[in-house]
């Protein structure tokens, strides 16, 4: 009979953890992630969404901004997925690199700014619990980890853009004329 008490203790104390932990996340996440959803959501309307779509058709017309300030850019105000529809700013051959790009950058900015793709947002916290313990700094943490997250985001970026250009070309397919034909946009 104690091995059946002793089971179902620590089955309830499984159970207990979860709870702490959901308690945890609720009364500190949450709070955090809706203060960021409300100012980016006042900067979209302070600005205007047609301003926004604006500036991110410039900084799609620029080669290394298109790999790393568009990615931030549509990560920031749209999150993780909305982010993506920010690609009809691009021309069909650059969205398999974007693409690349930022999801390589979106893991590195939910260090400072959950909304931008809160299902990973539970990694960074178990990374930033590790190195709190160790006493070290997590704001440095997070700097460092956008910052290489923007480098490996845009050298990958274009690495995939020019291998989709080659093997676009390799099999005589030219996707800005597909995106046309089908009555997609594309420069």
């Amino acid at each position: 009979m104690s091995i059946i008490v002793n089971i179902a203790e620590k089955v309830m104390g499984y159970f207990d953890a979860i709870g702490d932990s959901f308690t945890g996340m609720f009364t500190g996440i949450v709070p955090t992630l809706l203060g960021v959803l409300t100012l980016v959501y006042f900067i979209i309307k302070a600005l205007g969404e047609k301003r926004i779509e604006k500036f991110a058709e410039i900084l799609a017309s620029n080669f290394i901004l298109k790999f790393s300030i568009f990615p931030i850019f549509t990560a920031f105000f749209l999150g993780n997925p909305a982010g993506i529809t920010m690609g009809k700013f691009l021309p069909e051959r650059s969205k398999p690199g974007v693409m690349e790009a930022k999801f390589r950058i979106g893991h590195p900015l939910t260090a400072f700014f959950p909304h931008v793709n809160p299902a990973e947002l539970f990694i960074w916290m178990g990374v930033a619990q590790g190195v709190e313990e160790l006493g070290l700094s997590i704001s440095a943490l997070g700097i460092r980890y956008i910052i290489t997250g923007v480098v490996v985001g845009t050298i990958s970026g274009i690495i995939c853009e020019r291998i989709f250009f080659l093997i676009a070309k390799r099999n005589n397919y030219n996707p800005d004329e597909e995106a046309r034909q089908e009555g997609g946009v594309a420069s």
